[in-house]
């Protein structure tokens, strides 16, 4: 066996050394994973590793700059969190890896490899001892890009960016300009408000009217509620599935300063066919109906000219990924990614226009084919690529990268 270059750690030059190296006893080894180290010049040896070993970072011993990885006497360790009834599909989605087991709490002594947690999860202190190598959470939610009114200033700055968006104006709850306000009205006809700190439609309203707009600030006890909101341009020329309004819910993750968009959605259709007025009805021109299968249609497959709105996709993400540049983990995790879901509507004429990003994507439950599909191309981007598994695995997660 190749003598150990520092504290346990392996020097290796090519795979006849790796092989050697792996196939000793594993009782001639420290820990549950064997440390190794290659120069950082050698990119045969550094491509080979990658696909098989947990890369570790560069490291620099005795002055040489070396790139570290682990080759791991056990099985990776994963930690499933939800509170939707599918932690058996996705243990089955593990074991099909071939070297994965749950983590256990006893044994592993708070620490994990991968934990996949849902946002009812996302912020639960009993998780914070518990170190991750892999989370599926970066660190804070106050990003620009989630927030309604700064996601909309900031692309603003891009000239590029502004056929994608709808006109958006900031409102104050406590110092309202409602002659500003009723300007817009006269510009734009009919306006949606909401808060800025909504989710799922939650607060929404659309009026074609500033009286009924000025009534509702003045004497409504949601609108008290929220200290700011934005009062958007509502698009009228919309394209339509079924004669129903719709919106696309897509799926953008990030990692670092790398951004990724996958390639697929779901196109949620209001309740009731399109019409313009009746704007209090929420079945006509409300599409927050995630709850429902009935209402949901699938992208690309259920739309028509598809590829020109994908190609629109991809440019609108690759400026959205100047937004925010970075994104960092809890202390508790060594790297980490999130899946942010987005919502876009499609113009008559196939222009697409953005309507927020929410830091909580919308996610269906494993059982249902798509949201099968979504969290094993999470594995197959981020996970697959850092855990090498031992079993052939399809490598297209249907994500590409776009900053």
């Amino acid at each position: 066996m190749k003598t150990p270059v520092r504290d346990n750690y392996y020097l290796i030059k090519n795979e006849k050394e790796y092989q050697e190296l792996i196939k000793t006893p594993r009782n001639k080894f420290k820990g549950d994973r064997i440390r190794m180290v290659i120069s950082k010049r050698n990119k045969k040896m550094r491509e080979l590793l990658s696909e098989r070993c947990y890369f570790n970072g560069d490291k620099k011993i005795e002055g040489k700059e070396y790139v570290e990885f682990h080759y791991f006497l056990r099985k990776y360790t994963y930690l499933y969190l939800s509170k939707k009834e599918d932690s058996q599909i996705a243990k089955k989605i593990f074991e099909e890896r071939g070297n994965w087991r749950p983590y256990n709490p006893k044994k592993d002594k708070n620490r994990v490899d991968f934990m996949f947690t849902d946002l009812d999860y996302k912020y639960d202190k009993r998780l914070f001892k518990i170190k991750s190598l892999l989370k599926n959470a970066v660190m804070k939610d106050n990003y620009n890009m989630t927030n309604k009114d700064l996601l909309y200033k900031e692309l603003e700055k891009i000239p590029s960016a502004r056929k994608y968006l709808v006109f958006n104006y900031s409102v104050d709850s406590s110092n309202i300009d409602y002659k500003k306000i009723e300007k817009l009205f006269q510009k734009y006809k009919v306006m949606i408000f909401k808060p800025v700190g909504g989710a799922a439609g939650l607060g929404i309203e659309v009026f074609d009217d500033f009286d009924i707009f000025f009534k509702y600030c003045e004497s409504n006890k949601s609108f008290a509620k929220y200290k700011e909101w934005v009062l958007q341009e509502y698009i009228i020329d919309l394209m339509l599935i079924d004669g129903k309004k719709f919106h696309i819910r897509g799926y953008y993750l990030v990692h670092q300063e790398k951004k990724y968009l996958m390639g697929e959605g779901r196109i949620i259709l209001a309740e009731e066919g399109y019409k313009q007025g009746d704007y209090e009805n929420k079945k006509i021109h409300d599409t927050h109906t995630l709850g429902s299968e009935k209402y949901v249609r699938y992208y690309p497959k259920d739309l028509k000219n598809s590829k020109k709105i994908q190609n629109q996709l991809e440019i609108l993400f690759s400026l959205v990924g100047k937004v925010d540049k970075y994104f960092k983990c809890f202390t508790e995790s060594k790297d980490c990614y999130q899946l942010f879901g987005f919502d876009v509507m499609i113009t008559d004429d196939y222009q697409v226009k953005l309507i927020e990003i929410n830091s909580g994507p919308g996610v269906p439950n494993l059982h249902i084919p798509f949201g099968k599909k979504l969290f094993e191309n999470q594995l197959k981007l981020m996970v697959d690529t850092i855990f090498p598994p031992k079993n052939k695995i399809d490598e297209d997660s249907g994500f590409a990268q776009v900053y």
